[in-house]
C-alpha cells in the first residue's frame, strides 16, 4: 500500500468519524427530546414523587434507627408516621386559631395598610427632597381604600377567583400531593433494601461499585440538605415569630412562618424574610420598631450562619451565590414554585455526578479524592464538650498566671490532670 492509498483511508476514516459523531448529537437531541416529552406528559405524578423523596430524607434516619433496635421496619414507619402527624396536629391546633385570626385581620385592614404605605413613601420621599411627583397619590390611595371598602367588590373578587380553573387544578394537585407523598414514601422506606438490591442488580457488574458510591455521595448530600433545611426553617420561623411577638407587631405569626418557610430557599430566602419584616414595621409606622426588625433579623441570621446551620447540615456541596441564583430563575421558570425548592439540591446533585466524572475521567483522581473535593463533610463537636473545654481552657490558663511557667510545664507534663486528660479525649473523638 503506498503512501496515497494510506492519506485516503486515513482521510475517510476522518470522515467516517466525523459522521458518526454528528449522527450520536442528533440521536442525542432525540432522546433527550423523547425524555422531555414523555416527562410532561407525565408531569403530575413528579410532585407526590418529589415530595415523597423529600420525606424519606426526612423520616429514613428515625425508622434505621429502630431497626437497629430489632423493630421492623413496617412499624418502625407506622410509629414514625404517628409521632409526626401527632406533631403536626399538636402544632395545627395551636397555630391554626391564631393565624385564622391574624389572615382576617390582614384582610379587614387592607385598606389601612395601603394607606400607610403610600403615606410612608411621600414621607420618605419629602425627607430625602426627591424630585418626585406625588400629586396624584391621595386620589389613587383614596381609590383604592374606597374599592376594597366596597362590599360588592369583595364578592367581585370572590367570585372571580372562584372561577379560575387554575387555581382549582393547583388545589386538586395539592390534595393529591398530600394523599399520596406519605403513601408513596411509606413504601420506598418499607422497601428500602429490596429497591437498593433491584437497582444494584440492573447495573452492569463493572461499574456496579463506582455507581454505588457515587450514589451514596447524591443521598448523603440530599439527605443532609433536606433535614438541614427543615430544621433550621423551623428554628428561624420560631426565633422569627418571637422577635415580632416581643416587639408588638400585628400578624407577627404570619411574617414568622413566611420568613421561616422562605428560609428553605437559601441565599435569597432570609432576605425576603427580614423584608417582611421590616415592612410590617413600616407600615404600621413606626421607624423605630423597624429599625429593631432589622437588628433582630441580623443577629437570628448571624446566629443561623455560624451555630445552627454547621451544627445541622453535617453534608454540604459547595455552590457559588451565582450558581444557586441562576438555579432559583431556572427553576422558577421551568417548574414555578416546585421548582425553586428543588432547584438547588438538583444543581447539587448535577454538581457531585459531573464533579465526579470530571475528576476521575479527566483528572484521574480516585474515588474518595473526587468526593472530598465536592462533597463536604463536617466534623461538627458537640456543645457539651465545646463547653468543657472551654471551662479546661480557662483554668488551665488562670492556673497557669498565678504559677508562672514552672507550673505550667509541670500541669502539661501530667497526664492526669483534668486540662491535659481533656485535650487527650477530644483529640481521641
Amino acid at each position: 500500500m503506498n503512501q496515497q492509498d494510506r492519506e485516503r483511508l486515513t482521510r475517510d476514516d476522518w470522515l467516517r468519524g466525523v459522521g458518526v459523531a454528528a449522527w450520536s448529537i442528533v440521536g442525542i437531541f432525540v432522546v433527550v427530546a423523547l425524555v422531555a416529552w414523555a416527562v410532561y406528559q407525565v408531569r403530575i405524578i413528579w410532585a407526590p414523587l418529589i415530595f415523597a423523596v423529600l420525606l424519606v430524607y426526612l423520616v429514613k434516619p428515625f425508622i434505621d434507627f429502630l431497626e437497629r433496635y430489632r423493630i421492623p421496619r413496617v412499624a418502625g414507619g407506622c410509629l414514625v408516621y404517628l409521632v409526626l402527624g401527632g406533631v403536626l396536629v399538636l402544632i395545627g391546633v395551636l397555630l391554626v386559631p391564631i393565624i385564622s385570626r391574624q389572615t382576617v385581620e390582614l384582610v379587614d385592614h387592607v385598606p389601612e395598610v395601603i394607606d400607610s404605605t403610600f403615606n410612608v413613601v411621600a414621607d420618605l420621599a419629602a425627607s430625602l427632597n426627591l424630585p418626585v411627583e406625588l400629586a396624584g397619590v391621595d386620589s389613587i390611595s383614596d381609590e383604592l381604600v374606597g374599592w376594597f371598602s366596597d362590599p360588592s367588590n369583595r364578592e367581585v373578587i370572590l367570585e372571580g377567583l372562584s372561577r379560575v380553573g387554575e387555581i382549582a387544578r393547583g388545589l386538586a394537585e395539592g390534595v393529591v400531593v398530600v394523599l399520596l407523598a406519605p403513601v408513596l414514601a411509606f413504601y420506598i422506606i418499607v422497601d428500602a433494601h429490596n429497591l437498593r438490591r433491584a437497582a444494584e442488580r440492573l447495573i452492569p457488574a463493572t461499574d456496579r461499585a463506582e455507581v454505588v458510591h457515587l450514589a451514596r455521595q447524591v443521598g448523603k448530600a440530599l439527605g443532609g440538605f433536606v433535614r438541614g433545611q427543615l430544621v433550621v426553617a423551623a428554628i428561624v420561623g420560631v426565633l422569627s415569630s418571637t422577635v415580632l411577638w416581643v416587639l408588638d407587631l400585628p400578624f407577627w405569626l404570619i411574617v414568622g412562618l413566611l420568613a421561616g418557610l422562605l428560609n428553605i430557599v437559601p441565599f435569597i430566602g432570609p432576605w425576603v424574610g427580614g423584608a417582611l419584616g421590616v415592612a410590617t414595621a413600616l407600615i404600621v409606622g413606626d421607624p423605630i420598631r423597624a429599625l429593631w426588625v432589622v437588628v433582630a433579623f441580623l443577629i437570628i441570621q448571624q446566629f443561623d450562619n455560624h451555630l445552627v446551620s454547621p451544627m445541622v447540615l453535617r453534608v454540604a456541596v459547595h455552590l457559588s451565590p451565582v450558581t444557586i441564583i441562576l438555579a432559583l430563575l431556572a427553576g422558577g421558570s421551568i417548574g414555578g414554585l416546585l421548582g425553586v425548592l428543588i432547584a438547588v439540591p438538583t444543581t447539587a446533585v448535577f454538581k457531585i455526578i459531573i464533579g465526579h466524572l470530571w475528576r476521575t475521567r479527566v483528572l484521574g483522581e480516585s474515588w474518595e479524592q473526587a468526593a472530598s473535593a465536592v462533597v463536604v463533610e463536617y466534623e461538627v463537636e458537640p456543645l457539651r464538650e465545646r463547653f468543657r473545654r472551654g471551662g479546661a481552657e480557662t483554668s488551665k490558663a488562670s492556673g497557669e498566671d498565678e504559677a508562672g511557667p514552672a507550673a505550667a510545664g509541670n500541669d502539661t507534663a501530667d497526664p492526669d490532670r483534668t486540662g491535659s486528660g481533656e485535650s487527650a479525649s477530644l483529640t481521641d473523638t
